[in-house]
């Protein structure tokens, strides 16, 4: 209650963020050039300068330190003449992981405070993406739930020239990208004819299960990694949903309930993977030619990140 004794109803959820003018931006191209907030932007510097350090040793040594499982979805992966990358879904005692820990903190805040901004200006409710979003918006301590909890952070480097991702849309639902170079591109639709153009700082890029839960309101964030001749180093914090509960349709405008880890798999069974090594994609490509001419639709590059 007000001093003058008018009832006031306090904003719910995290307060806007997004201009409207940034929001009908982002809706439309899938993606939008960001000022961080200073706490990430110090968070993040930390952060890069020990995956410098991580970088810099052998790769025996990056390997036993994280061994990749879940596919290239978790730890260390090297993809021989082109890049490699170290993909975190979960913590282990280190100082690496303090410093991801706060990345992961930060930057999940601020991607929810944009899932709000969006649906707010689709006219629905905010806590629409509360159950999309449990568990997600801090590093796990261990992966006793990692079949549910698909959100990650990636440090890259992509090697000189060579380093490149072919263009893509990824699966979650917000992308946060940094890099330290030239080299991420994104596709601009504000022209009759669209054309690629290189990332201008910080990024945010719209999912695939964003634009699905939200009816194609929005558009997924078209982009790609060019060669860059001295090679480049990025993070990117992918924010996912939480597989563990279905999804009410009518929250985003829509009808009915729907399990939220098939429709996951379903998008990420469209793609192939652009981070895997050249003869698994090329075999993963063979196989989503095949698919392209059945009723499954065409397959996508899955998450490749900046």
């Amino acid at each position: 209650m007000t001093s003058n004794g008018v009832d006031t109803v306090p904003p719910s959820g995290p307060p806007p963020l997004l201009t409207a003018e940034q929001i009908r931006h982002l809706a439309f191209q899938g993606w939008l050039a960001i000022d961080l907030p200073h706490q990430l932007g110090n968070a993040l510097s930390t952060l890069s300068r020990s995956a410098d350090s991580f970088f810099e040793q052998d790769h025996a040594v990056k390997r036993k330190l994280y061994p990749p499982s879940r596919g290239t979805e978790c730890g260390f992966y090297q993809v021989p003449g082109e890049k490699e990358y170290l993909t975190l879904r979960h913590g282990i005692a280190g100082e690496l992981e303090e410093q991801a820990r706060q990345v992961w903190h930060e930057a999940a805040l601020l991607l929810h405070r944009i899932l709000c901004d969006l649906t707010r200006a689709g006219g629905y409710n905010i806590y629409a993406w509360s159950h999309l979003l449990e568990n997600s918006l801090d590093l796990p301590k261990d992966d006793s739930d990692g079949d549910n909890i698909t959100s990650l952070l990636r440090l890259f480097r992509y090697y000189p020239t060579a380093g490149v991702a072919e263009e893509h849309v990824d699966i979650g639902l917000l992308t946060l990208c940094i890099g330290s170079a030239k080299g991420l591109q994104v596709r601009d639709r504000s022209k009759d004819k669209p054309e690629w153009i290189d990332a201008q700082g910080p990024i945010v890029l719209v999912g695939d299960m964003a634009r699905t839960l939200m009816r194609n309101q929005v558009r997924a964030g078209l982009h790609r990694v060019v060669g860059n001749p001295q090679g480049r180093s990025s993070i990117v914090f992918a924010l996912r949903p939480y597989l563990k509960h279905p999804t009410n349709l009518s929250a985003f405008g829509g009808e009915g309930l729907i399990d939220t880890k098939e429709c996951f798999d379903k998008i990420r069974g469209r793609k192939f993977n652009i981070n895997a090594t050249k003869n698994v994609r090329e075999r993963q490509q063979k196989a989503s030619k095949k698919l392209t001419h059945s009723d499954s639709g065409p397959r996508e590059a899955v998450v490749g990140h900046g």
